[in-house]
């Protein structure tokens, strides 16, 4: 499977290691992992996603994801992205400024993972600073697109 849960010891860390060429099968059937450990994070989740070994994604498996994020917006705390190359960097920026408003979002370097794994536990907010708010809105660029179906 191409998709895999990264084993650790944080109730509130959920790590992601994506391999391969990724379909729409195999994000519909990691999803529900996802959910329950959003579930036992209480609603606040630390996300490391690892994106070093990914050969790409089917756009409807981007798409499904996309949804689901959607969906969970408030509940993802922070996000630590590990990536191989420019192009994750940028995906990953365009990613989490387009759905992640709300969660500090940093990207990694494959050589920096176990930076990536202690900044995802022990991240935490600025007193002094709000958090980045997400507003939804019904007017923009996907409105009309409720799914990848219209391709």
């Amino acid at each position: 499977m191409p998709i895999k849960k990264i084993e650790q010891n944080y109730p509130n860390v959920f790590g992601m290691d994506f391999e391969g060429k990724v379909s729409p099968q195999e994000i519909d059937e990691f999803l529900p992992q996802l959910e329950a450990a959003i579930n036992k994070a209480d609603h606040k989740l630390r996300l490391l996603v690892d994106v070093c070994k990914v050969k790409g994604m089917h756009i409807r498996a981007d798409w499904e994801m996309f949804e689901f994020l959607k969906h969970h917006v408030h509940d993802i705390e922070f996000i630590a992205i590990v990536g191989a190359h420019s192009l994750d960097k940028l995906m990953s920026e365009i990613f989490s400024e387009s759905v992640f408003n709300e969660a500090e979002t940093l990207y990694f370097e494959e050589k920096d993972i176990e930076h990536a794994w202690q900044w995802i536990q022990k991240a935490s907010h600025p007193k002094n600073q709000p958090v980045r708010r997400y507003v939804d809105s019904d007017k923009g660029l996907f409105t009309k697109y409720s799914s990848p179906n219209y391709m």
